[in-house]
């Protein structure tokens, strides 16, 4: 196999993933009403940048430059589902607690309406999204940089 089939398989990929990964999020919100929290918004954005990079990889000549993107942001949604995880197990305090100071009553009732970081909004078999997203990063990563030395 030769690096730009090699790329454009990859990036093939990553378009599915990302596409996947947001469509599930956003269905979660809009259509079963989960309430997704500061953490859980932030783990949507590699994902995006996920899907626009590969977009890119597919129809530029620079695949090598898109490819490293593409790994940086699968390490950005470990680190960001990782960190969530750890959160919601209670190993890292939780940034969407009330904090002291609110100087309106708009301030109080917007973070009543979004959900804690420290909450398991939704799991699959049991497994909180944060872990999945984690270790779905953290595979992918692994895998294409495997595969990408195999090239060399």
């Amino acid at each position: 196999m030769t690096k730009r089939v090699f790329f454009n398989r990859c990036f093939l990929g990553c378009l599915g993933i990302g596409c996947l990964a947001l469509t599930t999020s956003l269905l979660a919100v809009h259509v079963f009403h989960l309430k997704p929290c500061t953490m859980c918004k932030l783990q949507r954005i590699p994902f995006a940048l996920l899907i626009l990079n590969a977009y890119f990889g597919l129809a530029t000549p620079f695949k090598k430059g898109f490819f490293r993107v593409i790994q940086s942001c699968f390490i950005l949604g470990a680190l960001l589902g990782i960190t969530h995880f750890l959160i919601q197990i209670g190993a890292l305090p939780d940034p969407c607690v009330s904090p002291k100071g609110l100087t309106s009553t708009q301030e109080f009732s917007q973070i009543l309406k979004t959900s804690k970081c420290s909450d398991i909004a939704w799991s699959f078999l049991g497994v909180p999204i944060s872990l999945i997203n984690f270790a779905l990063c953290s595979l992918v990563f692994w895998i294409t940089t495997k595969k990408f030395r195999k090239l060399d």
